[in-house]
């Protein structure tokens, strides 16, 4: 049977390989719900199009755990900028599977009365807004990135006490070009 990871590697080898080059990027991020930090790769396969792919860890007590995390990104405008380019908003959505199986699980564990009974926690989506700055000729670039969990959008619509600490992360990424 597959892993979810394997089937994850197999749709993004699908996904980003279109008949013409785009430009591969290698990331580093402080990234919030993608883990303390995360480091992988981004390949954009137009200007505006995007996918990333990153290994993220984050810490259960004294312990470092892991999740794969995976993420679509669109960018409506590109505008140069003084010799550099600059894509000041986009959006997408993400995904992050955690690694840990004994805190995290796909379905509600056998002693919770029903199935569904409580919400999957190993696999979790939401949206992404950000921007991004590529400096030229060094190839650098850095972005900011604010994260919405799924679960967290649902708690802003349904919820009076909305602590925002539960519901939104942010991030910074530093990526090189290719």
């Amino acid at each position: 049977m597959f892993s979810f990871n394997k089937i994850v590697f197999i749709c993004l080898i699908f996904i980003t390989s279109p008949a013409h080059s785009g430009e591969w990027r290698a990331l580093i991020e402080r990234a919030g719900f993608m883990g303390f930090l995360a480091a992988g790769v981004s390949y954009e396969w137009t200007p505006e199009h995007a996918t990333d792919v990153s290994l993220g860890g984050y810490d259960i007590g004294n312990d470092t755990y892991y999740q794969t995390n995976i993420g679509y990104r669109y960018s409506r405008w590109v505008t140069p900028l003084k010799g550099n380019e600059w894509r000041p908003l986009q959006f997408g959505g993400f995904a992050v599977y955690a690694l840990n199986t004994d805190r995290f699980f796909i379905r509600s564990p056998d002693k919770y009365p029903s199935k569904g009974y409580y919400d999957e926690t190993a696999l979790r989506y939401g949206a992404e807004f950000g921007s991004t700055l590529t400096f030229f000729p060094s190839r650098l670039a850095i972005g900011y990135r604010v994260r919405i969990f799924d679960n967290g959008l649902i708690a802003m619509f349904n919820n009076s006490n909305r602590d925002i600490q539960y519901y939104i992360s942010s991030g910074f990424t530093l990526q090189y070009l290719f």
